[in-house]
């Protein structure tokens, strides 16, 4: 019974999956806000996001193809994650008593975050996606699996301490998480 259960929950979460197009106008999210893509033909770089659009390149489409269009996308989640991310985990991280080995940003399928036995934090690119106030859920809860590896009473007792209001995040990610999506 749990797995049909859970089953069609996953299934009404997907239900609403993003079909890129490519095209002028179509809609990407990046901290929470939504942009719209202008193809251009320039000397800039691959994508930007500048004056309100994320600017991907014609030729990128042209050479590499819908594939190359989304690597774009996720080599400027990475790069801006791991900037975001960084400030975060270093705000945080005094507040949750735990010191961070490194962290890294990386396609990481299903899951939003790990904990490394060795300190060392790894974050999807997909979190940047999400508004500020939910990576910072994320981080908070990587942070706090230094302390904890598990999800016991004593995890969430110390997500709580650094972030009373951990339970709404959390609730926000679980309904509409699946639908950050490239």
């Amino acid at each position: 019974m749990w797995i049909y259960r859970n089953l069609a929950e996953w299934k009404d979460l997907n239900a609403s999956a993003v079909v890129r197009e490519w095209v002028n106008g179509e809609t990407f999210l990046y901290l929470g806000r939504t942009y719209r893509l202008a193809l251009v033909s320039d000397d800039g770089p691959a994508l930007m996001l500048r004056e309100g659009r994320f600017r991907l390149q014609r030729s990128v489409i042209e050479t590499g193809g819908t594939s190359a269009a989304r690597q774009a996308f996720e080599r400027y989640y990475s790069e801006k994650g791991f900037q975001r991310i960084a400030e975060r985990v270093d705000y945080f991280a005094p507040r949750a008593g735990v010191k961070v080995a490194d962290l890294k940003i990386k396609d990481m399928g299903y899951r939003w975050a790990s904990c490394g036995r060795n300190g060392v934090l790894n974050f999807h690119w997909k979190c940047m996606m999400a508004s500020p106030k939910i990576i910072d859920y994320i981080v908070v809860h990587e942070l706090c699996h230094l302390h904890h590896r598990d999800h016991t009473d004593a995890f969430w007792n110390e997500v709580d301490k650094v972030m009373p209001d951990y339970g709404e995040r959390k609730e926000w990610l679980r309904k509409r998480g699946a639908s950050l999506v490239i």
